[in-house]
């Protein structure tokens, strides 16, 4: 994202314009973004909610089969128990049947009553017996069903408890996306606050430039072409010592591109430049001509030298500090905002901002 503190500093009337216009399109872009993401962080925010109540759903469904897999195994516990009681009665019976059924030779010599009611005891354990592997059997049948059906719950929880995961991790997901959202919202705001800032800021200097420039200023006299006519500073709304350049039509202030020939045409490079005696002594720095319609240079030796002959003019503005923010200014500063401009021969005005004189 695009510092907005960059071209702070226009210097020029109708640079000021550009570069308003092209902030106030910047806060459209970021209104636009931090709507979009407002909204995106409300669909999140209804897709958790959701997800939370998945979840809970499924911890109910959970403890819903917890409670029927443990009345289960109650169950099985005690058909298994009740299993080895009658197999425990049941053996009991079949020595009881084995040892009915062997007569001895006293038994058979005695015959009678007394023989007729061992065969009725044999008859009826024998019927026991039958009655006992009936019931065995059953009950055996039955703890199979409950094993079965434990079984099977016990899947369906195991599977149950795989979703709630899953759906954890989604819901983890979701908060994670939301909080990228909102911090890009929070960064989008805050561009979006210091690009509002820097409106302000440039509209205040577009104002006091031109009442600046209207005012005159203090006439210095004639210049030569490559004269020092100042030292670097960094006087007004600005970041650091700088020298703000720019070109402009003395008549009606129309600008010039300062890399040559004017914005449209752009036929004449170099015809206008800051001059000195060592050409290297002059470096372009931030804010170059896209949208600052000014080069913002910086002086090697510290000179301020014309670009062509003509008359130096100074010019001061005083009302810098009522609009200039701390996060460009930083308190380094507190005078006037000084800046020379030269009048040249064919017209053409160069302008200097932010000189210390």
């Amino acid at each position: 994202m695009q510092n907005p503190s960059a071209n702070a500093a226009c210097g020029d009337y109708f640079s000021c314009n550009r570069e308003i216009e092209r902030v106030k399109k910047e806060i459209t872009r970021l209104q636009g973004e931090s709507n979009s993401l407002k909204n995106q962080i409300a669909y999140l925010d209804n897709q958790i909610y959701l997800s939370q109540l998945e979840i809970e759903a499924k911890e109910q469904q959970i403890k819903l089969l917890s409670g029927d897999i443990g009345e289960l195994s109650q169950r099985l516990k005690r058909i298994s128990d009740f299993l080895k009681y009658q197999e425990e009665i049941f053996k009991g019976r079949a020595r009881s049947a084995y040892t009915s059924e062997q007569l001895s030779s006293f038994d058979i010599v005695l015959g009678g009553d007394n023989l007729d009611a061992i065969f009725r005891k044999i008859k009826y354990l024998k019927v026991l017996e039958q009655q006992d592997q009936e019931t065995l059997l059953a009950l055996e049948e039955t703890r199979a069903t409950f094993k079965s059906q434990k079984k099977t719950l016990e899947t369906k929880k195991a599977d149950v408890e795989k979703l709630k995961a899953e759906v954890e991790d989604h819901k983890v997901g979701l908060i994670s996306q939301q909080n990228a959202r909102r911090s890009l919202l929070a960064e989008t705001q805050s561009s979006e606050s210091r690009y509002q800032d820097l409106l302000k800021v440039l509209e205040a200097e577009r104002a006091a430039i031109l009442a600046a420039l209207r005012s005159g200023g203090t006439r210095l006299g004639t210049v030569a072409r490559g004269a020092r006519i100042g030292n670097q500073g960094s006087t007004g709304c600005s970041t650091g010592p700088h020298i703000h350049y720019e070109v402009r039509r003395a008549s009606d202030n129309a600008y010039y591109n300062p890399c040559g020939g004017t914005v449209a045409s752009k036929n004449k490079p170099g015809y206008f430049r800051p001059a000195s005696p060592r050409p290297s002594s002059y470096n372009v720095t931030q804010s170059a001509w896209n949208n600052h319609m000014a080069l913002d240079v910086v002086s090697g030796d510290g000179g301020v030298y014309a670009s062509e002959k003509g008359t130096a003019y100074l010019v001061k503005d005083t009302s810098w500090r009522s609009w200039c923010p701390s996060w460009i200014k930083g308190g380094k500063y507190d005078g006037p905002a000084y800046g020379l401009y030269v009048v040249h021969p064919d017209g053409r005005k160069s302008v200097y901002w932010h000189i210390r004189p």
